[in-house]
């Protein structure tokens, strides 16, 4: 009888550590941590082509467009800090001003951020099937209960 109440509670023990492991696992991959433009600003030339995320709004006329070198730079503010960006790519026709925005890429020695993927955010809540995977639209990623376009630069950068 011992034997058999060993072996249910190591069966048990079993069960409750892989429940653990695939709760973690689940939260880590739906939680997406940025840095505020204070907070990356804050850290200085430590950052210097470091890999990170920075999230921001896009104050009114700060967006200039040259379509010849598919070069977009903007800046983003919050809490009084602005930080310029530099993407390369095509512009999303949802990057306005006041548009919520998250850059992922490299602090630039320059003192601008290369970004490398550009989340914009939606206007509206879309459903995840409305995107088809046919080119029309850009992917929708839902983060921190936003929803974001997600846009890729042309330029490879380092990650």
């Amino acid at each position: 009888m011992k034997r058999r109440r060993r072996r249910v509670t190591l069966a048990l023990a079993v069960v409750a550590g892989a429940i653990v492991y695939l709760i973690a696992t689940a939260v880590s991959q739906t939680t997406m941590y940025y840095l505020t433009v204070g907070e990356a600003l804050a850290r200085g030339d430590r950052v210097v082509g470091q890999w990170m995320r920075v999230s921001g709004q896009v104050p009114a006329e700060s967006i200039e467009w040259d379509p010849t070198q598919f070069r977009l730079s903007f800046v983003v503010e919050d809490d009084g800090y602005a930080l310029p960006a530099v993407y390369h790519g095509v512009r999303p026709d949802s990057l306005m001003d006041g548009t919520t925005v998250i850059l992922e890429g490299t602090m630039h020695p320059d003192g601008y951020f290369d970004v490398q993927r550009l989340l914009v955010q939606c206007a509206s809540k879309y459903e995840s099937a409305d995107y088809a995977g046919d080119g029309t639209r850009p992917p929708i990623e839902e983060i921190n209960g936003a929803a974001y376009e997600a846009f890729e630069s042309i330029r490879p950068g380092v990650r």
